[in-house]
């Protein structure tokens, strides 16, 4: 049944890919860890996903995990080195893709270099569902580059007053520097349904007043210690602990973003060419 799914899809010639950005205003948010057990989750509900990395050094996806990248994005456009050769397989068949490099050079790359990075971005042997893409922790005045050109873009905090505040600037900067009007939140380290469901009302209610964007709820993680003995053995909560209340709060969020509607539909190579362009138009301004 999947097959035949998969090939009426590619037929239609709707081979459509949702792309989700997962973004923070601060380090220590968790924002990494969500990211890595949401794309679990999301597999585990059937979806094939890919992780856009664009954290550098030991914070990296491939760190957490204890595993070695085979190499980068930059690999992929300037070496001609295949796709599949430098994704890192994650938990249940999720391909982590170390980005960092690749962003930063972005607009320098040539024309020759540019078509490889969307010829192999657009016809991966394995389609993609859904790519979630993992921004370097940012702040009001640094670019998120990856995050521009997404169809979503998850804001993850903690309940922490500094970190709320943080994350509104942080919107705020993305709202009124680049246009973004619709953004997720997703409330990280709570201790409950309420105080999660408390802290995105009093952030969405800041934001109805003083700027012209709508924030939607998109759930909250349990401050849960599954989560911590999942990254001491450098596993995932939703694989190594399912029954926990993170792994269950993950599953819920993944079904939650799987129903999301798709009003920008893109396959990868279109959001590798917009984000090139963008790229060497932010260079230019620069």
């Amino acid at each position: 049944m999947t097959d035949q799914a998969e090939g009426l899809r590619r037929l239609l010639g709707r081979d459509f890919v949702r792309i989700v950005t997962l973004t923070s205003s601060r380090e220590g948010v968790g924002k990494t860890t969500a990211a890595l057990n949401l794309a679990a989750a999301l597999a585990n509900a059937g979806k094939s996903v890919m992780i856009l990395d664009e954290n550098p050094g030991r914070g990296n996806l491939a760190g957490m995990l204890r595993r070695d990248a085979q190499g980068d994005i930059l690999d992929v456009a300037r070496l001609g080195r295949p796709l599949e050769e430098v994704m890192l397989k994650g938990v249940d068949g999720v391909a982590i893709l170390q980005a960092s490099r690749g962003v930063q050079a972005l607009a320098e790359l040539d024309e020759t270099e540019q078509q490889r990075l969307i010829d192999c971005m657009g016809n991966i042997a394995k389609p993609v569902d859904v790519v979630l893409v993992d921004t370097a922790a940012g702040s009001p005045g640094h670019l998120l580059s990856l995050s521009l050109d997404s169809q979503e873009i998850a804001v993850v905090l903690s309940a922490e007053g500094s970190a709320v505040t943080d994350a509104y600037a942080l919107i705020k900067m993305m709202n009124l520097q680049y246009g973004k009007r619709h953004f997720r939140i997703l409330v990280n380290k709570v201790k409950s349904e309420e105080e999660g469901r408390a802290v995105f009302e009093s952030m969405s209610a800041v934001a109805r007043r003083f700027l012209a964007v709508t924030l939607d709820y998109m759930g909250y993680v349990p401050d849960d210690e599954a989560l911590r003995r999942a990254f001491n053995l450098g596993r995932i909560a939703v694989e190594a602990f399912p029954l926990s209340r993170a792994g269950s709060n993950f599953r819920q969020i993944a079904d939650s973003v799987i129903r999301w509607p798709c009003s920008q539909q893109m396959d990868l190579g279109d959001f590798l060419n917009r984000l090139i362009q963008g790229s060497r138009l932010s260079a230019a301004r620069a």
